[in-house]
């Protein structure tokens, strides 16, 4: 089937579900990727939830969760769900039946409703190149130099600040800690960004893992990135090998617990961190030394080829067990996106305002 298939004619947002329907299998006409998005204005305010997207439907109750928490703080508000990704705006649909739209879309019909305050939410974890791209290209450049007069509050990703890295940093070694104090390790992968322009950003998860071990007092959990090479799978390997060896212990008395240091628990954590043996491959083939840029194995194959145990408490990709979870299934960790978002209100400005005029 092509991936980019085909959304369908008219798109109609669920306010109560804070995302758009999906079209019914009757429904005769087919919706470009592209289109423009149709909305009804029902109230003064619209608030516009900014993810990267996944195209697996567990992520989808993350998701409901996320907009449950804004639909509370904000009842009089219509609230929309949009994905940064082009291709995960098509393969969503594809794959689930659930259509979506990039943000730059829902912005333009958002100024063509006429609201007169926009609230934006990033959702993405550090202020790398996604969060950028939507905050100063989005939202900045194309939605508030020609709707100048709709007031604006630019809501940030989760990491924006070394304090935000405490406070995540914390509700993760809590979440964690019973596990740690038995002698269990911790590897937590995040996305990252390869070009070394975006290292400020990348930076947030050298200080995430600086601030989780000064909790834990011992150096038994890691961040690792799917694409920052100053800290991907072989920074993880390296960690796990000296824990065990200062523990005077063999990998197969290390018990690992893996999981997505994301929004949602999608295709990185279901494949790169915790995927099993695709066509063609074999348990003799893995190299836990593979190139990190390259890699065709995931964080789970390679340790267990190192020896080590894998945890199955949140590891579980099986879709009749599936007990894997993101970031924004910790209710602690969405209340400070929320937090981001009052703080933001209040500083609400339009392009006028925003320029002194």
């Amino acid at each position: 089937m092509n991936k980019f298939l085909k959304f369908c004619f008219s798109l109609t947002l669920i306010l109560s579900a804070g995302f758009i329907t999906s079209c019914g299998e009757d429904d005769p006409a087919p919706y470009g990727d592209r289109d423009a998005v149709s909305i009804t204005k029902k109230n003064p305010t619209a608030l516009l939830l900014c993810s990267f997207g996944s195209t697996y439907e567990q992520p989808q109750a993350t998701y409901d969760k996320i907009i449950k928490d804004y639909q509370d703080a904000y009842p009089n508000t219509d609230i929309y769900m949009s994905f940064t990704s082009r291709t995960i705006v098509s393969r969503v649909y594809a794959q689930i039946g659930k259509a979506y739209a990039q943000p730059d879309l829902w912005l333009d019909a958002i100024g063509k409703a006429g609201y007169q305050t926009v609230y934006v939410q990033s959702l993405h974890i550090i202020p790398g190149e996604e969060y950028l791209s939507l905050m100063n290209t989005d939202v900045k450049k194309n939605f508030m130099i020609p709707y100048a007069d709709v007031k604006v509050a630019k809501s940030p990703c989760l990491l924006e600040t070394e304090e935000d890295v405490d406070k995540v940093a914390k509700i993760l070694y809590d979440f964690y800690k019973e596990r740690l104090t038995k002698g269990e390790v911790v590897a937590l992968m995040g996305h990252g960004n390869p070009d070394r322009e975006y290292n400020h950003a990348n930076l947030r998860y050298e200080q995430l893992e600086e601030a989780l071990q000064k909790l834990s007092g011992e150096k038994n959990i890691f961040v690792g990135t799917v694409d920052w090479g100053d800290q991907m799978f072989t920074h993880i390997r390296e960690e796990l090998v000296a824990y065990a060896e200062r523990k005077n212990k063999t990998p197969q008395e290390v018990t690992v617990n893996l999981s997505p240091l994301m929004s949602i628990a999608g295709d990185h954590a279901q494949n790169d961190l915790l995927g099993g043996l695709e066509d063609g491959q074999t348990l003799e083939k893995v190299n836990p030394e593979e190139s990190d840029h390259d890699a065709q194995y995931s964080w789970k194959l390679k340790l267990e080829k190192l020896g080590f145990t894998i945890s199955p408490e949140g590891a579980t990709t099986d879709p009749a067990k599936f007990n894997v979870i993101g970031l924004g299934d910790h209710k602690a960790i969405r209340a400070i996106w929320l937090d981001h978002m009052k703080k933001a209100v209040k500083d609400a400005t339009s392009w006028h305002e925003h320029l002194g005029d």
